[in-house]
């Protein structure tokens, strides 16, 4: 009778102390922040909204100068708070010619960072990273988007990014600071750009 008791008091307590660590492990929002579910929601709805993107990216460096017509439809989102993440079909076409025809799934628990930014502080940062000097970005190349982009940028855990654009900065920022929270909530970090 003693056996039977003291392994469902062995067994209760493993149970409780599995449950309590894992409800520990997934941290919560700050007061007044957004829940996951909450932020989820903003980023499938802001998402889905996109529509079509039309724009004209501009390109001069020393072999290339031109410009190219690009389109992108970001589709069926679905960004699923119980298991961290956003899942879409994108679609993009450069020059009259489709590049890109896929189904994309990320998982917020591999995120190592968010940025929202404009697409020149974007190009500004690559350059920075890339160790390109001032003074060769000014000569060397240039890019420009009419109209104007914004972006939302991850940087996944195989230092792959992957990024949403916009051509509304409001909207954008709105998507970067939602996604910022998910990420946070569902385990992922922020490091520096």
């Amino acid at each position: 009778m003693k056996v039977k008791i003291w392994s469902a008091v062995v067994l209760a307590v493993g149970i409780a102390s599995t449950t309590w660590g894992q409800q520990s492990a997934t941290p919560k929002p700050a007061v007044g922040a957004p829940t996951l579910t909450a932020a989820m929601q903003v980023i499938q709805k802001e998402l889905s909204s996109l529509g079509k993107l039309t724009y004209m990216a501009y390109v001069s460096n020393a072999d290339e100068k031109g410009s190219s017509k690009v389109i992108i439809v970001y589709s069926n989102v679905v960004a699923d708070p119980a298991s961290c993440t956003i899942s879409y079909h994108w679609w993009r076409s450069m020059h009259g010619t489709v590049v890109n025809d896929e189904d994309v799934s990320l998982s917020l628990r591999d995120a190592k960072g968010v940025w929202a930014m404009s697409s020149v502080e974007a190009l500004h940062k690559v350059s920075e990273k890339e160790g390109t000097l001032e003074e060769e970005r000014k000569y060397g190349y240039y890019e420009r988007f009419v109209p104007p982009l914004y972006l939302v940028d991850l940087r996944m855990s195989n230092d792959d990014e992957e990024g949403f654009e916009f051509a509304n900065q409001r909207q954008s920022q709105r998507v970067g600071k939602a996604m910022t929270q998910a990420v946070k909530l569902c385990g992922g970090t922020q490091e520096p750009y």
